[in-house]
């Protein structure tokens, strides 16, 4: 088959596809990504080609921009709580159709030139199953937030009729076949999801190189990760970092900063006890680690759920709060903000048998589902011709 798979240039979006992208590549289809923006290279790093739809005057940031201004905050927040709230959804739907109909035009192009035989698009990137309906391809529509809205392709597919018409497209795919990345203890709106096995890519290894040394032995002492994802540092998240020093300091465990390539100049004074280090795809440093602060990002939360590590989350925007709440209420950590993150509350974490229980049965959890290889099967035997 000829898969053609439709996401954001983001890391979180293309990093939770990978894994199912090799598996369909092992099984000896061609795959081909496609979205807008440089960030789509992160496809390319992981060996898979990409085909850029934006046109050359596209400007992919300007939705989110032109939102940040309106909220006087650099963090867009999709959902504020526990419960998705109709208001919120509705808002995150018309962010997501702007967004899809800055590559509608390409998707649509490129899927009647390429005719793919299946087309893979995450549920909130609407040109996907714009391309699948126009070349009549069947749809994999894939989730890998916990905020699940059942019906987001239709959702998307009402908010972006302009696009539709546009290219003479009429309908929805002649088969849509919806999958989830998230367990189902913490699947709190049922969407009538299949499963598919969150399997942790989280970027390529080329920066790295070669393990270092402290990665490949067991840490003598509680190791501690604290990332927040790709977003929030670029919108002056890092200034968070300055409430957390003191207490990282008082607690016995070593701290790992997992920033990127941020500014080192922008980094307050690390305590003894915290070590800054760059680019560490998450997966890795995780399996080392007994417990994770992080912003809520959906893939961080998901590495950390597979991984069976603790987690303390400090959720910022977009659908992190969400996220939070719901990994907090399954009893797999915390959510709160850095101005309460105590060194009691890290000990306390570390320490809670109750937490260890809970990220072990998810851990367990997540290792049944359905994996990559499995789904690819599946897909295979239902769509090949």
């Amino acid at each position: 088959m000829r898969v053609l798979i439709c996401t954001y240039p983001t890391a979180s979006d293309i990093f939770s596809t990978v894994p199912l992208a090799w598996a369909l590549r092992a099984a000896g289809h061609d795959v081909l990504y496609a979205g807008g923006g440089n960030g789509m290279r992160d496809s390319a790093g992981a060996g898979l080609p990409y085909a850029d739809l934006a046109a050359p005057d596209a400007d992919l940031a300007a939705p989110f921009t032109r939102r940040s201004q309106h909220a006087g905050s650099g963090q867009l927040v999709w959902y504020r709580g526990g419960e998705l709230q109709e208001a919120d959804i509705k808002a995150a739907v018309e962010l997501f159709a702007e967004l899809s109909d800055l590559v509608a035009d390409g998707a649509v192009e490129l899927a009647r030139r390429w005719r793919p035989d299946l087309v893979v698009g995450t549920d909130i990137q609407g040109a996907g199953a714009l391309a699948a309906t126009a070349v009549g391809a069947p749809l994999v529509s894939l989730t890998t937030l916990l905020a699940i809205v059942p019906d987001m392709v239709q959702r998307l597919r009402h908010a972006l009729a302009e696009a539709y018409d546009r290219h003479g497209v009429v309908g929805e795919p002649p088969e849509i076949d919806r999958l989830r990345t998230t367990p189902p203890s913490l699947n709190r709106i049922d969407g009538g999801h299949g499963l598919l096995r969150h399997v942790p890519y989280n970027g390529s290894h080329l920066a790295l190189g070669a393990l270092p040394d402290w990665l490949t032995r067991p840490p003598r002492r509680a190791r501690v990760a604290l990332t927040l994802g790709t977003f929030v540092p670029k919108y002056g998240g890092l200034a968070l970092l300055d409430d957390l020093m003191a207490e990282l300091a008082a607690v016995d465990a070593e701290f790992v900063l997992a920033l990127g390539d941020v500014d080192r100049d922008r980094l307050p004074v690390l305590p003894p006890n915290v070590r800054a280090e760059g680019w560490v795809p998450l997966n890795t440093l995780l399996s080392t680690c007994t417990a994770i602060v992080h912003h809520g990002g959906s893939g961080t939360t998901l590495t950390a759920l597979a991984a069976g590590v603790r987690q303390i989350i400090l959720p910022q925007g977009s659908d992190q709060h969400f996220t939070a709440h719901a990994v907090a209420a399954r009893g797999a950590g915390v959510s709160t903000t850095s101005r309460h993150v105590t060194a009691e509350l890290i000990t306390t974490t570390l320490d809670s048998a109750a937490i260890g229980r809970a990220t072990a049965e998810i851990r367990d959890e997540i290792a049944a589902m359905p994996s990559p290889a499995d789904v690819a099967r599946t897909l295979h035997a239902r769509h090949a011709h």
